[in-house]
C-alpha cells in the first residue's frame, strides 16, 4: 500500500507518517511539505530515517503534483500554520476551496 501525507513535516503529519510505519508492514509513505513552518525541517530528516519518500513541494501549486507518485490513499494534514495569515487575509478563499 502506498500513502501521502501532505504537510508530512508538520506536528500532525510526521506522527501520522511515524504512527503508520510501526503498524503496517510493506506500507510505503509519500510525504509533500512546504517547510515554510520554522522547525519543520527538523522533522525531514527524522521522517528520512523512518523510510518516508519526502517531496519539497506545495500542495497549492497544481504544478508540484505534476511529479507525485500514484498512492492508494492521501492523508491531509496540511494546513498554514500561521493564526495570522487568516486574519492579514494571506490565505484567500480560492485557496481554501480548491
Amino acid at each position: 500500500m502506498r500513502i501521502l501525507i501532505t504537510g508530512a513535516c508538520g506536528f500532525v503529519g510526521s506522527a501520522v507518517a511515524e504512527s503508520l510505519l510501526q503498524r503496517i508492514e510493506g506500507l510505503a509513505v509519500y510525504g509533500i511539505d512546504n517547510l515554510q513552518r520554522p522547525g519543520s525541517e527538523l522533522n525531514r530528516a527524522r521522517l528520512r530515517q523512518m523510510g518516508v519518500n519526502f517531496i519539497h513541494g506545495d500542495i497549492r501549486a497544481a504544478s508540484d503534483f505534476e511529479d507525485l507518485p500514484a498512492t492508494d490513499w492521501v492523508i491531509d494534514a496540511a494546513a498554514n500554520s500561521s493564526v495570522l495569515a487568516g486574519v492579514r487575509g494571506d490565505a484567500s478563499s480560492r485557496q481554501l476551496f480548491e
